[in-house]
């Protein structure tokens, strides 16, 4: 069906074409009545409202209240009522044939819509034929006698007495009779080519009504062509990572059966009464077996319905598969053009000529007419009884001429007549195919439906399997995990201990702080204070004469460091990490972190003589009050416990350095020299390894040097290396950490509790080893979003970081 709108002040009309018949409807609604509910009730004498199925378009969608009151949308109904509107014909003034327009060739450039209407009822697999289609009138009955009384102005008495005047009036019911049957032909003509007219036209709608449902057809096609594709896409990645995951499972479990878990695990699990050795020991072996099993069912399962989902989406078709369905379709449009041409050409014209004869006759019954009454009345008024013998002349001619039109007419009628009932006929035909066609869209939709919700169960199964396979993915990943588990360990012991060692050398260091402050209190209540006035202890300061308070925080116990197992710390080679990290953009910073941990094993390294360095400037910095009794200056005694907070610091910070290269896709370091040493048996990348070992110590030596030598070159200026605290004039020691813009190294101050201190190489050339320089400007920044100009160091956001510009006293070339 299609639907056209025609707009008034007071109301909206809707033309709604039915597409089993071709017939349409016409809607009349206020414009807030124009809902797809009021259109269905208007419908239900045709349709049932359950039964019916609306599609609006092109494109061909079933239509919504908000839709149909759009203006743009009723403007496109009206523009599909001008298009098929059949008083819209194109002549060709040059032609002498008019050429009529195309009723089906229409194409959609023109913004045209229309409104169908489908029948659930017509689209069952028992819907019964529909009827013939019988277009009238059929047959005609022309009348044997003239109908009425004769026009002549004769009395039954005269005409009886005078036989020339009964040959006069039978002259003339013999023409009324001629005028009768043609008036009769020539309104069946007229009423048949309306017919033929109409029943092309609504041929036509079906044809249109046909496009709209193969068209709304494509679309779910399409649809569901793309629903394949993409599930198809999915459901193959994932099945290929089950089925990997399966076939290695069990090869997984021996590999977990060759880790061995570390001693002070298998240790705790004998206090605990388990036997584990291996990470295999860790895991139900059994139950992940009988679990591997059933998801290899079910894996097997998925893979059969997919089978057969794709074999359903093959049976759907292709575009290819739909030609001959098309070019039918397109045959039967040529064929309702062709129907359309011939009631233009030969229903027309019959209708047209018998127009022309009924009105030959009317004028010939006329001129009988006046030629008898004027021989009748010159006889009666001048007395010439020849006037009435010579009217026969005339009257001969005219039947003459006349005779042969009744009979054209009656061809001409049967001609229109045959017409008539093939246009009849081929809309039988059509409807029977449109029950067919539209039965096979009405099929092939429902199978689009059924394949999309098997689809979506398939989908839901498919995300159950993932679901049951991550089971198996937490022991594919268990040797991965219990590596980042012992790194995680090793972190928070680092943790608990720094907290510790700082809370203790906070408590040394806040002690020292009172014991000194007792000491001033008691100098001047001794001195000065025993000078004042009773008010002043009185009423001014009443705690004047108090000694400090006494600070006893109660800090909660880290209960959690005694429930980590003690898994050590890495050896020595997995301190160095692999070089290549460096050249992939990871922070480097284990140069850093390494000697740190040479702090705590070797005595001898250059970084402990640096830490000795600097105990032996607070050495030189701390005034005792009796050397300073004169001054009163009391500058407190260094915390006993504040080495070991730093080393243990340091140690921290390495472990969360090592956590976050591991993190970054970086390996252990022991984990490259045991991949060299299981790939050459003359560990050669293991010699290389410990090759780039001495370097860093070279490094770490050459520091050490340029300290010693910058002491050596400006001994009036203070040239310990600052690493507690970063003011303009101390002297810092920048060690390399990665790779910035530009291909230029990064460089980190080495520190104590004062991090995020870079370098600023704006003024380094090359790139150095390190870096040893005396600060002459620090700018205080804060990170911005990751990968910006605001965060060169890839550092969190909201973090405070400085950038220290040096006046370079050292450095070695890169």
């Amino acid at each position: 069906m299609t639907s056209s709108a025609t707009t008034t002040s007071q109301t909206v009309t809707i033309r709604v074409l039915a597409a089993s018949t071709g017939i349409g409807y016409k809607i009349s609604l206020h414009p807030s009545e124009l809902t797809v509910a009021n259109i269905r009730s208007h419908l239900a004498a045709a349709v049932p409202a359950q039964d019916q199925i609306l599609l609006l378009g092109p494109p061909y969608k079933v239509p919504k209240d908000n839709t149909l009151q759009s203006e743009e949308i009723l403007n496109s109904l009206r523009l599909g009522d001008k298009e098929d509107d059949p008083s819209t014909e194109d002549a060709d003034p040059q032609q002498s044939k008019p050429q009529h327009r195309s009723i089906l060739t229409t194409t959609e450039r023109s913004g045209a819509r229309r409104l169908f209407l489908f029948s659930k009822q017509s689209l069952s697999e028992n819907a019964p034929d529909p009827p013939a289609c019988d277009l009238g009138p059929l047959d005609v009955t022309l009348p044997s006698e003239p109908p009425g009384s004769s026009p002549l102005n004769m009395t039954q008495s005269a005409i009886a007495s005078q036989p020339l005047h009964q040959a006069l009036s039978a002259y003339e019911r013999q023409f009324m009779l001629y005028l009768c049957q043609g008036r009769v032909l020539a309104d069946a003509a007229d009423m048949r080519f309306q017919a033929c007219q109409q029943c092309v036209r609504e041929q036509a709608v079906m044809a249109r009504a046909l496009r709209a449902a193969v068209s709304n057809h494509a679309d779910h096609f399409n649809g569901a062509a793309r629903t394949r594709t993409e599930f198809s896409a999915l459901f193959q990645s994932k099945t290929a990572n089950h089925s990997s995951l399966l076939q290695r499972f069990d090869s997984i479990l021996t590999g977990l059966g060759a880790i061995p878990l570390h001693s002070a695990l298998v240790t705790i699990a004998r206090g605990s009464g388990r036997i584990m050795e291996t990470l295999l020991d860790t895991v139900p072996v059994e139950r992940e077996r009988a679990w591997a099993q059933q998801c290899q069912k079910s894996h097997e399962r998925l893979l059969a319905l997919f089978s057969e989902l794709d074999d359903a989406f093959a049976k759907l078709g292709s575009t290819n598969s739909r030609e001959e369905d098309t070019r039918q379709d397109l045959l039967a449009e040529q064929h309702i053009q062709e129907l359309s041409d011939e009631v233009q050409d030969v229903a027309q014209k019959i209708r047209d000529q018998q127009a022309k004869r009924l009105e030959k006759l009317t004028t010939d019954h006329g001129q009988v007419v006046k030629t008898i009454m004027d021989a009748v009345n010159a006889e009666a008024e001048e007395g010439k009884e020849d006037e009435v013998q010579k009217a026969f002349t005339p009257l001969r001619q005219i039947s003459n001429d006349s005779k042969d039109i009744v009979p054209e007419m009656e061809a001409d009628d049967k001609v229109i007549k045959e017409l008539m009932k093939k246009v009849a006929d081929a809309k039988t035909e059509a409807m029977k195919r449109m029950k067919v066609r539209l039965r096979e869209v009405s099929v092939a939709q429902s199978s689009i439906q059924r394949v999309l919700q098997s689809v979506s169960v398939l989908k839901s199964a498919l995300s159950q399997q993932c679901d049951n396979m991550i089971h198996l993915e937490h022991v594919a990943e268990l040797a991965t995990a219990y590596r980042d588990f012992k790194t995680e360990l090793r972190r928070r012991r680092a943790y608990g201990q720094a907290v510790t060692s700082n809370t203790t050398a906070m408590m040394d260091r806040l002690a020292v702080m009172r014991t000194d402050e007792v000491k001033a209190r008691e100098r001047f209540l001794r001195g000065p204070g025993r000078h004042l006035m009773p008010p002043f202890f009185e009423i001014f300061v009443p705690t004047l004469a108090t000694p400090p308070p006494l600070f006893t925080p109660q800090l909660p116990a880290l209960v959690e460091l005694d429930t980590l197992p003690d898994i050590g710390t890495d050896n020595v080679e997995d301190t160095v990490m692999q070089g290549g990290v460096d050249a992939g953009g990871v922070s480097s910073a284990s140069s850093l972190t390494a000697e740190s941990h040479h702090v705590q094993q070797e005595a001898g390294t250059a970084e402990e003589t640096m830490a000795t360095a600097s105990a032996q400037q607070q050495d030189q910095l701390i005034v005792s009050a009796d050397e300073n009794s004169g001054n009163d200056d009391v500058i407190m005694n260094p915390a006993v416990g504040a080495d070991d907070a730093e080393r243990k610091t340091l140690a921290y910070e390495n472990a969360i350095l090592r956590q976050q290269l591991e993190r970054m896709g970086g390996k252990a370091p022991k984990a490259y020299v045991e991949e060299a040493q299981a790939k050459d048996d003359g560990s050669k990348e293991v010699v290389a390894l410990r090759k780039e070992l001495e370097m860093v110590k070279t490094q770490a030596k050459s520091a050490q040097d340029a300290l010693i030598s910058a002491k050596k070159e400006n001994p009036k200026q203070s040239d310990k290396i600052s690493h507690s605290s970063f003011e303009i004039g101390d002297v810092g020691l920048f060690m390399p950490t990665g790779r910035g813009s530009g291909g230029k190294r990064t460089y980190l101050a080495f520190h104590t509790n004062c991090p995020h201190r870079y370098l600023s190489t704006d003024n380094i050339n090359g790139n150095p080893d390190f870096v040893l320089g005396r600060i002459v400007y620090q700018e205080e920044l804060v990170a911005g979003e990751v990968g910006t100009d605001a965060n060169p160091y890839g550092l969190h956001v909201g973090t405070k970081f400085w950038v220290l510009t040096v006046e370079v006293l050292k450095s070695s070339a890169g």
